[in-house]
């Protein structure tokens, strides 16, 4: 009897090459002609790790037409090309059996067990820790040597130094006098008093190439002190390389790496002179303005709506700006408005102009309009119970917290009001003194200004009358759509 059959071919890395999907593909349909099958359709992805589903759009499309189409066997070249991962191996076995269809494999040509399946995909699980293991050991090794064990740092570029055979000694760099002198410069700036951000700004206006050829970004200067990222904390600038530092987990809800600080006693440090780009007074010099900028914006206590998790709407993470295609995202009272323009960050899109889409909307208008112009047919009670018991808790915990979020809000103005007081203290005791202007002072003047005016409006907003009771608005859909 002749069988539908769905092929599927996936290899790992971009090392790898588009040529290893065409090697899958002929050798599944030579398979297929073999036994005299017929082939429905063929799925792939490229340069994707086995380890992950949600991640791979592939293995979704197949499993979606499974679903919708009678299929009779589900074809690989082998059975890790579905999956290296235990759970989803499991998962995509279960579904095809519901389904009454079959895995089958080029290399054995026979059909997958259910006990094949799971000793294989405990095998390639095991495979993928013991490289990971061996990976970060070589890394280790390599730092210890004075290798570089990461991507190069701005300022570097690889050594062209060979070994007996001549080939490249990898982990190997060198100083790239150019861009070497452009970090010099900022760390010259920035001790100097200018701003990351005005730092940027003066590099693109002077058509200086940022990292990997792109326009600077305040972010990639500042960086992040602790964590020992951006320009300003980069160890390897004084002839130091720091290893070690953060450890990656994929998170198994977005299947995405988050990284987590190693403890100190965990990092790993080698000294190599020959890498020194900046000077120990130079940096000694910036990492005390940045003691005193972290001082200055501490102010003694730390901003609680900074401290708490922001609460995840039904649109979080999908909305991006038809301009430069950042993310779109909640800022002030509930109302969605382009990222990039807010932060007033360079696209290289755009020229490396910054966003001007100044377009805001409502949460609860996009929210509606999303759900209106959704068709009738992706609709199911499941669906709309599922969202109305989420959006119905946020609005009621909102109502439930109105009084007390008005005192907040009153009490964040107060103290608003008294850093800006504080700050035009130091500006006009500087100026008593002779001394000259900061333009860090005058940054963080108007960032507090943009906070105040966000609060007043947040203020005035927690007058004005609830707008239409998500319930209500989940039945009229539920009748609308029913």
């Amino acid at each position: 009897m002749t069988k539908n059959v769905l092929f599927y071919a996936r290899y790992s890395t971009d090392r790898q090459h588009e040529v290893s999907i065409e090697t899958q593909i002929e050798l599944g349909e030579a398979f297929v002609k073999q036994k005299g099958w017929k082939l429905v359709a063929t799925y792939s992805d490229a340069a994707v790790s086995g380890t992950s589903y949600q991640l791979r759009p592939g293995i979704q499309s197949l499993m979606a037409h499974v679903k919708r189409e009678r299929i009779d066997v589900v074809l690989c070249v082998t059975v890790d090309r579905l999956s290296r991962d235990i759970e989803h191996s499991a998962k995509i076995l279960k579904e095809l059996r519901y389904r009454d269809a079959d895995i089958w494999t080029v290399h054995a040509g026979t059909p997958v067990t259910d006990l094949e399946m799971a000793l294989r995909a405990a095998l390639s699980h095991e495979l993928v820790e013991q490289i990971r293991y061996r990976t970060r050991e070589g890394m280790k090794t390599a730092v210890k040597k004075g290798k570089a064990s990461t991507c190069l740092a701005y300022g570097y570029k690889l050594s062209q130094q060979r070994d007996a055979n001549g080939d490249r000694i990898r982990g190997l760099r060198d100083i790239e006098p150019v861009k070497a002198e452009v970090v010099r410069r900022i760390y010259q700036l920035y001790a100097d008093g200018m701003s990351p951000r005005d730092i940027a700004h003066l590099l693109n206006n002077e058509g200086v190439p940022g990292p990997r050829g792109r326009k600077w970004r305040d972010t990639a200067i500042r960086g992040h002190v602790r964590r020992g990222s951006g320009i300003l904390n980069n160890e390897s600038y004084i002839g130091r390389i720091v290893w070690n530092r953060r450890q990656y987990r994929k998170n198994p809800e977005t299947e995405r790496r988050t990284a987590r600080a190693n403890d100190a006693t965990e990092w790993v440090f080698k000294d190599v002179p020959e890498m020194r780009i900046v000077s120990d007074e130079l940096w000694q010099r910036v990492k005390e303005r940045q003691r005193q900028v972290g001082e200055l914006f501490d102010f003694g206590q730390s901003n609680r709506l900074n401290a708490t998790h922001r609460p995840e709407y039904l649109l979080s993470g999908m909305l991006e700006c038809a301009e430069c295609g950042g993310p779109y995202a909640i800022s002030g009272k509930d109302r969605y408005s382009c990222t990039n323009r807010k932060k007033r960050l360079p696209i290289d899109d755009l020229g490396g102009a910054c966003c001007g889409n100044s377009k805001t909307i409502t949460r609860h208008e996009l929210e509606e309009r999303v759900l209106n112009c959704i068709p009738a047919a992706f609709y199911s009670l499941d669906i709309f119970d599922r969202i109305s018991q989420k959006m119905v808790a946020h609005e009621v915990s909102k109502l439930e917290s109105a009084p007390s979020r008005k005192n907040q809000l009153t009490a964040e103005l107060a103290t608003i009001k008294s850093q800006q007081a504080s700050l035009m203290q130091q500006i006009r005791d500087r100026h008593a003194e002779g001394r000259p202007r900061l333009a860090i002072l005058d940054d963080h003047l108007d960032e507090l200004e943009v906070n105040r005016e966000r609060l007043v409006m947040e203020l005035s907003a927690a007058e004005e009358p609830a707008a239409e009771g998500f319930q209500e608005k989940i039945a009229r859909l539920k009748a609308q759509f029913n």
